[in-house]
């Protein structure tokens, strides 16, 4: 199970729209260690340092990352076939795939929630030890994902005096200790807190909107190692995180001019706490043993207008084991197995709206007012094996399977994955990748009373193949092909079908693919970057009335640009130019009385997806002085968002009280923020 994350931005959107709902069962695995085969995968992709106290050289560079505020997690964006799944906002939707389709592995175990709600991760920079993007095609230890895998790993405690590190910034302030307990145990401490609704004037009204609570985050990461003797470790996390934002919406907003009775009061409170024991061996035979156990918690409350409230909890006890053994010097055995114990409660008092995201719109959907309180209890399992197999110095062939089960939807996986990487000649890396996906069902589309109990999972099937060449002087350069094809997806069922009662049915079936291509520069003298182009197509057709479209968040031509380049040993300078084509969206062409509020007005759409916003770019800059204060190391860091001050468009939509007064049609154009500077100051005791 899983709540996803209701975005502070997006809390307009779920006062007119159906109310965001957690997932059940989002479970996932481990990965072994890294091999030749997961190169072609991995965008900026290194080995996986041998000593787990330091950050591995690609998560450095994407630390550095203009634009990213030194978060390696937000820098996905800046990779190829990533984008936002709302404009400037929103998860990171890959390869065609949905933002839902996603998994987040943070050390072995899946994690509660990764973005706070300006898409900024739950890590500081101080913590990351390495971080890998599998985009598709991904191996049998990752499960419960049909999308994209991201897989985060953070760092071990220095046994090292005791050291503190202050960050001061407008955006986000905190501070980090450090330092070893005895001769083999450590220990650090990452407290954050977000520092923008400091600078945002409550109880200001603007378009009948006034800020009550200015959105405002805070997470804390902690880590106990003891390392018991050479072959064995053990480590005691505990993390959480929290997101807030609340305003109240008068008469004269939009919200009121769509539906009159979400005036009122709206509050978004996001919060998760976890605690994870892990225990590492490594045997003298070439055999590798990890085994975690952990509990989180992550509760949701979300209340607007007259009374309507979504409250939901998730409580989760996991416990996930990995076995490696080396058959010898051309085999290597891989064998893990998860099991969770997932608990789901929600109580809520809302609008019925019959809609997911293949509809340009839901406000038609409205099916009237429902309430209930709900406790759903669900176990899931997963066991998977593969085998490694050096076949000859220039080939590796990885074959398993993964099975999973739950006992929610009663269902059982059996499926198939393959890698082959072959070297023909001297620096050149040939991949081809297969495998078969599923993924547990959206809560909103099968709890009782709000979906469709019976609804089948999500599956896919992915392919990939990949061609690496190594040049001299760092550069090297990589293309890959994906195709995916998605099943089972969910059908929002309109009145006027036979079964609509049944709300959603597994009616949609997609398909995405296209190629990524790469040039990469190692930083071997002053400087490094790499230059991206993602070309791509995704569409999903609704297997009913057999019609085709492109997905909302299909986007032909994605291209970023990023440099690094060391001017001093002491100041880094860097540049983020991104580009891509307009997000897909639905042509408003009239207006129409809304029948369930007479007097007001509804937009009367076109072609779903029909459309597309103009091209998007930015330009980010960084740069970053390193300097002693009274002998004690720090540096200034500036970062300027969006430098050439480009208001990109995000949306047209209806402009509700000018088409209702004047009676014919008015729209209105969204547009994402203009330049934003943003300077941080930090020291270290």
């Amino acid at each position: 199970m899983q709540l996803r994350q209701l975005s502070g931005s997006a809390l307009a959107f779920g006062l007119c729209f159906p109310i965001p709902s957690c997932a059940l069962a989002q479970t996932a695995s481990t990965r072994p260690a890294h091999t030749e085969a997961d190169i072609p995968e991995v965008v900026i992709s290194d080995e996986r340092s041998k000593d787990s106290t330091r950050i591995t050289p690609g998560a450095q560079k994407l630390i550095d990352v203009p634009g990213a505020l030194g978060d390696p997690v937000a820098a996905v964006f800046s990779l190829p076939g990533v984008v936002y799944a709302n404009g400037e906002f929103g998860e990171p939707a890959v390869r065609g795939s949905s933002p839902n389709d996603n998994l987040y592995m943070v050390d072995f175990l899946p994690a509660g929630y990764v973005f706070h709600t300006f898409l900024s991760s739950v890590f500081s920079e101080n913590i990351i030890q390495d971080f890998q993007l599998y985009p598709a095609a991904f191996g049998p230890q990752y499960c419960n994902a049909t999308g994209a895998v991201f897989d985060i790993s953070l760092r071990a405690p220095k046994n090292q005096p005791w050291s503190a590190v202050l960050d001061v910034s407008m955006l986000r302030s905190g501070v980090f200790f450090e330092g070893g307990l005895t001769d083999h145990t450590a220990a650090y401490l990452s407290m954050r807190k977000s520092m923008i609704h400091l600078f945002v004037s409550k109880n200001k009204e603007k378009d009948g909107v006034r800020v009550e609570e200015a959105p405002q985050d805070d997470d804390y990461q902690f880590k106990y190692a003891w390392n018991i003797d050479e072959s064995q470790g053990l480590t005691f996390a505990a993390n959480g995180a929290s997101d807030l934002v609340a305003a109240q919406f008068g008469a004269t907003s939009d919200v009121a001019q769509i539906s009159p009775d979400y005036v009122g009061n709206a509050r978004i409170h996001d919060s998760f706490w976890n605690r994870s024991l892990i225990w590492d061996y490594n045997g003298n035979t070439g055999s590798t043993l990890k085994v975690g156990v952990g509990q989180m918690r992550r509760d949701t409350t979300l209340a607007w207008g007259d009374s309507y409230f979504n409250n939901q909890f998730l409580k989760r006890s996991l416990g996930r084991l990995q076995y490696d053994q080396a058959l010898g010097s051309w085999h290597t055995l891989h064998v893990g197995t998860e099991l969770s114990r997932n608990t789901l409660g929600i109580a809520y008092d809302q609008i019925l709206f019959v809609c997911n995201e293949f509809d340009p719109t839901c406000q038609d959907t409205r099916r009237g007012r429902i309430a209930a309180t709900q406790e759903i209890g669900e176990n899931s399992r997963a066991v998977w094996l593969s085998d490694s197999w050096n076949i000859s110095e220039d080939i590796d062939l990885d074959l398993g399977a993964q099975y999973q089960s739950n006992t929610y939807t009663r269902e059982h996986f059996i499926e198939p994955r393959a890698a082959l990487t072959w070297r023909p000649a001297n620096r050149w890396t040939l991949s081809l990748k297969a495998g078969q996906y599923n993924r547990f069902p959206d809560t909103n589309t099968i709890l009782p009373g709000m979906g469709n109990p019976a609804l089948e999972s999500p599956r896919a099937t992915h392919f990939a193949a990949g061609l690496k060449h190594q040049l001299d002087r760092g550069w090297s350069w990589n293309a890959e092909f994906y195709y995916k094809d998605l099943r089972d997806l969910p059908l929002a069922l309109d009145a006027g079908q036979p079964d609509a009662a049944r709300l959603y049915s597994n009616d949609v079936r997609g398909r995405a693919y296209g190629i990524d291509l790469l040039l990469d520069k190692q930083r071997v003298d002053r400087w490094y970057g790499w230059l991206s182009l993602s070309l791509a197509k995704s569409e999903r057709t609704n297997e009913r009335t057999g019609v085709t479209r492109d997905y909302h968040l299909d986007t032909p031509l994605i291209v970023n640009w990023v440099m690094n380049y060391r001017f001093t040993p002491r100041i880094d300078g860097g540049l983020r130019l991104t580009l891509r084509s307009g997000q897909a969206t639905t042509p408003i062409i009239g207006i129409k009385e809304n029948p369930d509020f007479p007097g007001l007005v509804q937009p009367v759409y076109g072609e779903p997806f029909s459309t597309r916003l103009p091209f998007y770019s930015r330009l980010d800059l960084r740069l970053k002085r390193e300097f002693l204060v009274r002998g004690y190391q720090s540096a200034i860091i500036l970062d300027i968002i969006n430098a050439l001050n480009i208001r990109n468009l995000e949306g047209r939509a209806l402009d509700y009280k000018r088409s209702r007064v004047g009676g014919s049609l008015y729209l209105k154009d969204t547009v994402g923020a203009g330049v934003f500077p943003a300077l941080t100051f930090r020291i270290t005791f």
